[in-house]
């Protein structure tokens, strides 16, 4: 039984209705928006909330504070989807904790309550420290998993460069290089999509744009597949003249054990993602170690423009490379397909609140790393 906080263009578009496709494994149990006729630039027809009640068969309120109080169906939550502005994440995040240790702790010994929040965590790194404390303490008493709806982390593709560098081949990681170019100059030069441009009303939030919007998907995949962990971070920025939104960078990130990082992203390569034929984001990745180099990259609407490989070299031998490679998975990377039964992070998502164990793409660890880097 899974409830959507949220009722914006993205949970309209992906996260109610393929809840609602995966009848035959969950629920869903409820919709909380605080306006009842939620509104988006990138979409003038959002329906209202009480068509959607109507729509998906299922109450909706206008505050988490009514969701809750209505027992009859907070009881039988076992998952929240929070998918709000990201300057409410925070609170919000610390509510759904707060009840969910109140209910697994009960004097009925209620269930687990699990937390699937989107990206970024928070776009403060104070309240992405302070919720990363409580998550902790949320999960060691084993309340309830949280995961951060980074969906790239989720991929088999992902998995699998995670695996080859958590076995070692590669050495100790000395260099990564990423670069990541999407076509969103119509998101990014837009005046009408304030959220995606201007720092938040919250005065904690530095800048908008391209990186919070984009780059946060690329510092997720790296800081989960290699695990390292950034220390400073130098970064030149350009900027939309239209909105003040960043919409290119070029970054080197220092990260523990000696690792440098170069992280380019700009938001101007030429085309629309959902036109016909869509343009895609194109994806470079580069991790050299003292033994190896691990190589992923392609353009993320075309799964045969590239593949994971690895490289690995032969210390009695400089003139011979052992290569693996992945061809049979292709390339894939953020899974932002609105049709079918969701992205591989929702059905992780899913498979956590039928009460398996789910693989863990990001988690509030992940999610400050990639708040600070930002």
């Amino acid at each position: 039984n899974i409830a959507v906080i949220g009722a914006g263009w993205w949970s309209q578009g992906w996260h109610i209705p393929q809840i609602s496709r995966n009848k035959d494994r969950c629920n869903l149990v409820a919709i909380v928006d605080s306006s009842p006729r939620p509104h988006s630039s990138l979409n003038p027809d959002l329906e209202s909330l009480e068509d959607l009640g109507a729509k998906y068969s299922c109450p909706v309120y206008s505050s988490i504070n009514d969701l809750l109080a209505d027992g009859a169906v907070a009881s039988t939550m076992d998952g929240v989807i929070i998918c709000t502005p990201h300057i409410t994440h925070h609170k919000i995040g610390l509510q759904f904790l707060e009840y969910g240790t109140k209910r697994a702790n009960g004097d009925d010994g209620g269930k687990p309550l699990h937390i699937l929040m989107e990206k970024p965590m928070t776009t403060c790194v104070e309240e992405a420290k302070s919720l990363h404390e409580v998550v902790s303490e949320y999960e060691k008493g084993g309340n309830g998993t949280f995961l951060i709806n980074h969906s790239a982390n989720y991929r088999e593709q992902t998995k699998a460069a995670q695996s080859l560098v958590m076995s070692g081949k590669l050495g100790r990681i000395r260099l990564i290089t990423a670069i990541f170019a999407s076509p969103l100059t119509w998101l990014f030069d837009n005046k009408a999509n304030k959220g995606w441009n201007e720092p938040d009303d919250s005065g904690k939030m530095i800048g908008n744009g391209l990186a919070w919007g984009q780059a946060s998907h690329m510092l997720a995949w790296i800081y989960h597949v290699s695990n390292v962990t950034p220390s400073q971070v130098y970064c030149q920025m350009s900027h939309s003249e239209v909105t003040g939104a960043d919409v290119s960078h070029s970054a080197t990130i220092t990260c523990e054990d000696g690792v440098v990082f170069s992280l380019t992203g700009t938001s101007l390569l030429p085309g629309y993602e959902h036109s016909k034929p869509p343009v895609g984001k194109r994806i470079a990745i580069e991790i050299y170690g003292t033994e190896g180099t691990l190589i992923y990259g392609g353009d993320d609407q075309d799964p045969t423009s590239g593949y994971l490989e690895l490289r690995i070299a032969d210390a009695s031998n400089l003139g011979q490379v052992e290569v693996i490679e992945r061809k049979d998975l292709g390339f894939h990377f953020e899974n932002g397909e609105g049709s079918g039964m969701g992205p591989e992070s929702l059905l992780e998502f899913v498979t956590v609140c039928e009460g398996g164990r789910p693989y863990v793409g990001a988690n509030s660890t992940l999610g400050v790393k990639a708040v600070q880097t930002i």
